[in-house]
C-alpha cells in the first residue's frame, strides 16, 4: 500500500474531523454534546494554528521562515573575528615598538597590550554564542517548516509595508550581497554622464 503525503495528512484529517463535528449535530443524542464541544475547540485550535503558521511563512517572503537573520547573526560572528584580528595586529605593532623605547614606557606600553589580549577574548565568547543562536534558529525554522508542511497551505494576512524613513533603515548589507566597488564606481560613472 502506498503511503500517502505526509503533509495532507492534517488538512484532510481537519475537514474529515468537521464532518464528524456536522454528523454529531444532526444526532439527538443529549450525550453528544460535549464531545461536539472537545471536538469543535480541537477544530478550531487547527485552524488558529494554520493561520498563525501561514503568517509567520507569509512574512518572511520567501521559504526560510526567519528570513535572513541566521544570515545576519553570522555576519556579526564575521565581522567581529575581523576586527579582533586588526586589534591584534595593532597590539602586535606596538608590543614591537615596546622594545624600543625608555624601560618606563616599555612596561607601560606591555601593560596596555597584555590588557588588549585579555579583553580581546570577547571575540571568541561572543562568536561561540552566536553560533549557538544561530544553530537554534536553523533547528527552529526546520521544526516550523515541518509544522508549516503538516498543516497544509494556509491564507495569511500579510504585515502593513513599513514606510517612510524606517524603510531606509535595514542596516549594513551581508557580504555576500553587497554592491563591490567597481559597482558604486560604475553607478557614479553612469550618474556623471547623465
Amino acid at each position: 500500500m502506498e503511503n500517502p503525503n505526509p503533509n495532507s495528512q492534517l488538512p484532510e484529517a481537519h475537514d474529515y474531523l468537521d464532518r464528524v463535528i456536522r454528523e454529531l449535530r444532526a444526532l439527538k443524542a443529549p450525550q453528544k454534546d460535549t464531545l461536539v464541544g472537545v471536538l469543535q475547540y480541537l477544530s478550531d485550535h487547527i485552524r488558529a494554528t494554520r493561520a498563525e503558521i501561514g503568517a509567520i511563512k507569509g512574512s518572511s517572503g520567501g521559504d526560510q521562515l526567519f528570513g535572513n537573520t541566521a544570515d545576519e547573526l553570522e555576519e556579526i560572528v564575521t565581522e567581529t573575528a575581523r576586527a579582533a584580528n586588526r586589534i591584534m595586529d595593532a597590539a602586535e605593532i606596538i608590543e614591537g615598538v615596546a622594545g624600543k623605547v625608555d624601560p618606563a614606557s616599555a612596561a607601560s606600553l606591555t601593560d596596555a597590550v597584555t590588557q588588549i589580549y585579555e579583553a580581546s577574548s570577547f571575540q571568541d565568547i561572543t562568536g561561540q554564542r552566536i553560533t549557538k543562536v544561530v544553530r537554534a534558529l536553523q533547528s527552529m525554522e526546520a521544526k516550523l517548516q515541518s509544522l508549516a508542511g503538516a498543516f497544509g497551505r494556509a491564507e495569511f494576512t500579510p504585515a502593513a509595508p513599513v514606510e517612510g524613513d524606517a524603510a531606509l533603515l535595514n542596516g549594513p548589507q551581508l557580504s555576500q550581497s553587497a554592491s563591490s566597488q567597481d559597482d558604486i564606481d560604475a553607478l557614479f560613472e553612469g550618474l556623471a554622464a547623465e
